[in-house]
C-alpha cells in the first residue's frame, strides 16, 4: 500500500515534469511522441498518479526520469526533490479532506 510520502513525492515530480514540458512549449502529445509513452501515461505522470504504473513509485520515477531526459532536462534537480520530499518528516497536520483530495477518486474507500 502506498504511503502519504510516496503520494506527495509523485505529485511533486508530476508538477516538475509538467513545468519542464510547458517551459519548452511542448504539448502532452509532443512529449508522448518524444518519450514513446502514450498520452494517457504522460497525463498520469504529470498528475502524479503512480497507481497507473502498477502502484510502483520506482517505475513511476523511472518514467519521469525517461521523459525528462528526452526533453533534455537535467535530472539532478528532480532527484534532489525526490530525496528532499522523501526524507522530510511530516510535521504539519492534515485533515481527512486534504488527504482525500490527493488520492484518485477511484481508489477512495467509501465507508
Amino acid at each position: 500500500m502506498a504511503n502519504l510520502t510516496e503520494i506527495k513525492s509523485a505529485k511533486e515530480l508530476g508538477k516538475l515534469l509538467q513545468k519542464s514540458r510547458e517551459s519548452q512549449c511542448m504539448s502532452i502529445l509532443g512529449l508522448a511522441n518524444l518519450s514513446g509513452l502514450s498520452v494517457n501515461q504522460v497525463v498520469n505522470l504529470e498528475n502524479g498518479n503512480f497507481f497507473a504504473f502498477g502502484q510502483s513509485i520506482s517505475q513511476f520515477e523511472a518514467n519521469v526520469q525517461h521523459c525528462a531526459e528526452k526533453m533534455g532536462v537535467t535530472i539532478n534537480p528532480i532527484k534532489k526533490s525526490i530525496e528532499a520530499i522523501s526524507s522530510k518528516p511530516i510535521t504539519q497536520s492534515f485533515s481527512v479532506d486534504s488527504i482525500e483530495q490527493s488520492i484518485p477518486v477511484f481508489l477512495r474507500h467509501v465507508a
